[in-house]
């Protein structure tokens, strides 16, 4: 099983490369995998703790949450999508079947959670760093990126839960963009797809495709 991870700032066109790729009959996405062998929250919770180093995991998403810059329901719900991404990353690495998995905003989108509340917080990435190493993550992570412009402009105009005023949007583009870096070296094995307006994706989705 090969699983692949598209990661991407808020507003970037992550939603379109995902539908570029389904569009090859190699690759499969996370969520029918879900539906079809019914991976309700219980049961990727019951995979998250089959894991080597679950505990010390759950101890590590719970101070990320207690740090994060928000509200209760919010710091709940990061510890309940972390133990749902590596419960699913669990499922999917000891999948025996040959597949390309195709994984919207799995482990290594973390980072992308924890900077959109807490800006540039080292503590917070640091216990990241040691999060994903414990989860014994080896999969191959796809970054989509666009010029900050195209960011702002698709933020302004779909609207944003937590980014309302203009300077708030720049700043929180400006962090995530200074985040997508760091992915870029804390992963082996990283493509960035730059999603602009007129640009041939294809080299880089056969790029994805051809890779072992």
């Amino acid at each position: 099983m090969r699983v692949v991870e598209v990661t991407g700032i808020a507003g970037v066109g992550k939603s379109y490369i995902i539908s570029q790729l389904n569009q090859n009959k190699e690759i499969i996405l996370d969520s029918t995998v879900m539906q079809e062998h019914h991976l309700n929250d219980v049961k990727l919770g019951l995979f998250f703790f089959k894991s080597k180093n679950s505990f010390k995991m759950l101890k590590i998403i719970v101070q990320i949450a207690i740090g994060l810059r928000r509200g209760l329901f919010h710091k709940v719900n990061f510890i309940r999508n972390s133990i749902k991404k590596i419960g699913k990353n669990y499922f999917l690495i000891h999948d025996k079947k040959n597949h390309l998995i195709l994984v919207d905003e799995g482990i290594s989108h973390l980072y992308q959670n924890v900077i959109a509340c807490n800006q540039n917080d080292t503590k917070s990435i640091q216990l990241i760093d040691r999060l994903v190493s414990l989860s014994n993550f080896s999969n191959r992570v796809v970054i989509v990126d666009a010029p900050q412009e195209v960011i702002f402009k698709r933020l302004k105009n779909r609207g944003h839960k937590r980014l309302e005023r203009d300077d708030e949007i720049l700043q929180f583009i400006k962090n995530s963009k200074i985040n997508l870096e760091m992915i870029k070296n804390h992963f082996k094995e990283v493509i960035t797809i730059q999603n602009e307006t007129n640009i041939d994706l294809a080299p880089k989705i056969k790029l994805i495709l051809s890779a072992d």
